[in-house]
């Protein structure tokens, strides 16, 4: 370590760090900087940090300089002042002078005029400058970012983030000398250069000649430089688990910015489109604010009774999607505002009445519902659980939680439904996420989540294998890291049917057939035997069942995997080797795995080849199966599954029962040893099932083969349901309770590295809404269950008390950060790495399971000629309730598309844009072309964000036997031209 004065100060640092650094992390933030930003490389071209350095003969600069031992440094000397004065002055040349005049743009953040401010710089007149200021019109731009070059300094953070902290390159400079500026691609077209609207270059800038447009248009410039308050959050996306600071200004969330990135959080100061921008649905002129009581409900004396319509017109009639509703024109391209000023933009507000229409809630929905209190609206909750259990049992009830909501609402849901109704039936949307994963996971290593972390991808990782993973879409912060490891020298092998933006980079794409990664898995695992490239060490001391593996995969040869896969034999045998090879590799996979009738075989398959190699248990291997939602980890930690309790004990042993009865204050008898059912069990005639409650979950949407969904939800005896808008499973509801959003609520949620984080609420719920957990600590009071909690804390501290992997949590200890678990003590600092040297099975060794090939459940054939694969896009998650209702993101993709490969267009006769019938064994749609070579010829991809084109009316309900995970991801549809498409009246 070097010893330095710094400004008087004693100061230690690493001799590999620079004057700059030290003297911050020392606390000593003075020293200036425009063209240095952390995660950037030093070009230190803007020379505003000169300093001096006792003995040095001039000035030099503290971004590029290492400290050493003994160093004097003065950061204000009269040299360096003079020097940043110099600099600030030639910059003021071309800088406009009413920015100056009125306080600069509105902006919380502009470093530049706080340092012409500070230094008390004043500008040439600008009659008297020698240079013409920049053009100040604003490029072509969307309704999140505008550029706005007059205040540009030409400091190049925005080039060097777009280029280093995003791997896209965007951004360049152009031109030369006088002349010289910022471009946007080769054309000025941000989406013709591959722009994600990430806003990391509204981040850097440090003049806000890059801004965000909606706070503009929505808040005074006085509200966005001083917010009420800036409250730090989890977003409410994927399941990175981004931290984000919430802007509050008049009642409402202004803005979200990034914290620190010295901060250590999962996302290092960065966001993606979605969280940066996708924060104002909360504030949609669809939230409801007041409960809804379906009319036909009359309280007659002291009970509620039904005196409505019977049968299936109960609910008010099919939905007319299911009959293939389709669209009405070629989807709308991203908005384009080419030559007009910036303060001429449109105003957001029209944007609102005009574009997200589409996917705001029609007004009929709302007819056959009138608004009630919040007493009546609970005690006909109340009433119809209490008389179906009494009636039915217990297991007649069922309930779905949410991957959205907290731990803490997760934790009191499931207390709900099994202490004070006596079923397990609970479940949430992992079963059509990751169950598959928890399920090959629980038989190999007896454990469901991953062992690792997201940052030892970036920075120990020799070699990345990603499996079914769009991460660049599904999940941007994490797949931006992944190409910086790339950049970094990792070998990236991607295995995928579709050419992703991460395939096309990649080192190898290995592109086969949908449903095929058991051959292609055994035959990498058969060639790596072959070779003797398997960790012997490991698999002697760490493992068992490896004979039977062997056994196993012996006739699956790289041969006979590329004619059933589509990817050649040598190419199947590259990538085995530079997997087993490493030396560190790390295993990553999402829902294009785990989604099949066999998704538990595939991803078994993958752990068998990680296992093989030994690549699990150290820092640089890691196996990291993606999780697609905020929570969905968290909610199924803390027992919203119908087989388990929190820390994934079994509901079936009469013990860990008990103790789960004391903490509960029930009598043991009272909770059920029976495993419950699982969602796509529950939604079956067979279940029994004749009530539900549902938490933040939109099943008409994303089950599979939603057409029978809507037909038994609308035979169910009961349903309430708790939701932020009307959604379009709501819209069957006999209740529906209005509840809280993200920026609403205090609680934790755990990302997809093991991570628990701590969400502070930050505004009010509207009107009458109220937090999800007020909620539900009201009517488990009502439902006979005492419980005295008042805030999110109070159920974090009894959550605790029976999870002894987080015994060590409190909320206080997760404040920055947060904490990896396991936790066990209040000493332990978090785990960042599991396994290395033992799993938790009985004897401390993981368990091979071999896997045969089978071929999908559903082939194309002459009248399906094609395969459906479904999924995510970029500006849109989950069912599209929030992203549809986010005035940016909605714009940027406001339509449903069908990927479908120039070939195969070509052949059909489709143009990009044309509508087409997409039809499988179970339903049509109607959908617009996008001509693409991201799908291979004789495959299509519909995304299943959208209702009036819903993927999953299409989807095999066929169900994988372990996990009861639905086939999404390989269905045979025929594609048909059509000259309009089927116009069904708004419903």
């Amino acid at each position: 370590m070097a010893t330095l004065t710094i400004d008087g100060r004693s100061v230690t640092a690493d001799p590999d760090r620079t004057i700059l650094e030290a003297a911050r992390a020392a606390g000593i933030p003075d020293i200036p900087t425009l063209c240095w930003y952390p995660k950037l490389p030093i070009v230190g071209n803007c020379r505003i940090c000169l300093v001096s350095v006792e003995g040095q003969p001039k000035l030099v600069p503290a971004c590029a300089t290492k400290v050493a031992d003994g160093m004097v440094v003065h950061t204000e000397s009269h040299a360096a002042v003079e020097n940043r004065k110099g600099v600030l002055r030639l910059l003021l040349e071309r800088y406009p002078a009413d920015h100056l005049r009125n306080g600069g743009r509105v902006s919380p953040r502009n470093e530049f005029e706080q340092y012409v401010v500070r230094y008390g710089v004043v500008p040439t007149a600008v009659a008297e400058r020698d240079l013409a200021l920049r053009h100040g019109d604003e490029r072509p731009g969307d309704p999140m970012i505008r550029h706005d070059m007059s205040t540009c300094i030409l400091c190049t953070r925005c080039v060097r983030a777009c280029e280093d902290i995003q791997v896209v390159g965007v951004l360049d400079v152009g031109l030369r000398g006088e002349h010289t500026e910022i471009i946007v691609g080769a054309d000025g077209d941000p989406d013709r250069a591959g722009c994600t609207w990430c806003g990391e270059c509204v981040r850097v800038c440090p003049t806000g000649a890059i801004f965000e447009v909606m706070p503009r248009e929505r808040f005074t410039p006085e509200q966005i430089r001083h917010p009420a308050k800036v409250v730090r959050s989890v977003c409410p996306y994927c399941g990175v688990g981004c931290q984000v600071d919430l802007h509050v200004a008049d009642g409402k969330v202004a803005r979200v910015t990034s914290p620190d990135i010295e901060l250590n959080t999962p996302n290092q100061g960065s966001t993606c489109v979605k969280g940066r921008f996708g924060y104002d649905f909360p504030q949609h002129r669809d939230r409801l604010t007041k409960p809804l009581i379906r009319r036909g409900w009359v309280k007659q004396r002291d009970r509620w009774v039904w005196k409505g319509p019977a049968g299936q017109e109960r609910r008010g009639g099919p939905w007319r999607t299911i009959e293939g509703e389709g669209q009405t024109g070629k989807p709308a391209g991203p908005p384009r505002a080419v030559g007009k000023s910036v303060r001429g933009l449109p105003l957001l507000e029209r944007l609102d009445l005009d574009l997200r229409d589409r996917g705001a809630t029609p007004p009929s929905w709302y007819e056959p519902f009138r608004e009630a209190t919040w007493d009546e609206a609970l005690e006909l909750v109340t009433q119809e659980l209490l008389r179906i259990k009494r009636e039915r049992g217990g297991d007649a009830l069922a309930c779905f939680s949410s991957a959205k909501c907290s731990n803490e609402e997760n934790y009191v849901m499931m207390r709900m439904f099994r202490a004070a109704l006596g079923t397990n039936n609970i479940d949430h949307c992992t079963r059509l996420c990751h169950s598959t994963s928890v399920a090959a996971m629980q038989r190999a290593l007896n454990t469901s989540a991953a062992s690792g972390s997201m940052r030892e991808i970036e920075e120990a990782c020799d070699v990345i294998f990603i499996a079914g993973a769009n991460t660049t879409e599904s999940h941007p912060v994490f797949g931006a890291a992944i190409k910086r490891a790339h950049e970094r020298g990792a070998t990236l092998i991607v295995a995928d049917p579709r050419k992703t933006e991460l395939a096309a980079r990649a080192d190898l794409h290995l592109q086969m057939q949908p449903g095929t990664d058991v051959a292609l898995f055994n035959a990498m695992l058969n060639h790596i035997l072959a070779q003797g490239l398997e960790a012997k060490q490991f698999i002697a001391a760490r493992t068992r069942e490896f004979g039977k593996l062997r056994e196993s995969v012996q006739a699956m040869t790289p041969e006979v995997a590329g004619k059933i896969t589509g990817v050649a034999a040598e190419k199947i045998k590259r990538a085995a080797e530079i997997y087993a090879r490493g030396p560190n590799t790390s295993t990553l996979w999402a829902m294009g795995l785990t989604q099949h009738a066999n998704g538990t075989d595939l991803v078994a398959a993958l752990l068998n080849l990680m296992l093989s190699c030994g690549m699990i248990g150290r820092w640089g291997a890691a196996m990291l199966p993606i999780r697609g939602q905020n929570n969905v980890q968290g909610a199924s930690d803390v027992g919203a599954i119908p087989f388990v309790y929190t820390d994934y004990r079994t509901v079936k042993d009469p013990g860990i029962r008990a103790e789960y009865a004391r903490a509960w204050g029930v009598a043991p008898e009272s909770l059920s040893l029976k495993e419950g059912l699982m969602v796509t069990e529950i939604v079956k005639q067979e279940s029994g099932v004749r009530g539900m409650y549902i938490m933040g979950e939109n099943p008409i949407i994303s089950d599979p083969d939603i057409a029978h969904a809507e037909h038994w939800f609308r035979e169910l005896e009961f349903l309430a349901v708790q939701d932020l808008f009307l959604t379009e499973t709501a819209r069957y509801a006999d209740v529906v309770l209005p509840g809280s959003s993200f920026a609403e609520k205090t609680g934790t949620f755990v990302n997809t590295e093991r991570r628990i984080q701590l969400g502070h609420k930050a505004v009010e719920p509207p009107g009458e809404a109220r937090g999800d957990l007020q909620i539900l600590i009201e009517l488990s009071n009502r439902l006979g269950l005492r419980t005295a909690h008042r805030t999110a804390e109070d159920v974090m501290v009894e959550i605790v008390g029976v999870t002894p992997s987080w015994r060590g949590v409190t909320y206080d200890r997760l404040e920055g950060a947060g904490l990896q678990y396991p936790v066990p003590t209040a000493e332990s600092p978090g785990t960042a790495f599991l396994f290395d040297n033992r799993f938790p099975t009985a004897d401390g060794k993981a368990i091979f399971v071999p896997v045969e090939y089978a071929p999908p459940v559903e082939l194309p054939d002459e009248a399906y000629p094609f395969v459906m694969n479904t999924g995510r896009q970029l500006y849109h998650w989950h069912t599209g309730t929030m992203t549809r209702r986010a005035t940016g993101l909605d714009q940027r993709e406001p339509t449903p598309i069908m990927e479908i490969h120039p070939a195969d267009a070509a052949a059909l006769g489709l143009a990009d844009g044309d509508p087409a019938r997409v039809t499988s064994r179970r339903n049509s749609l109607v959908i617009s072309c996008r001509i693409s070579e991201r799908v291979a010829p004789g495959q299509v991809f519909v995304p299943f964000h959208f209702r009036e084109a819903a993927a999953n009316l299409l989807t095999n309900p066929v169900l994988d036997p372990y996990a009861k995970m639905a086939e999404l991801k390989c269905c045979a549809v025929r594609i048909e031209p059509v000259e309009s498409p089927a116009v069904v009246p708004a419903d």
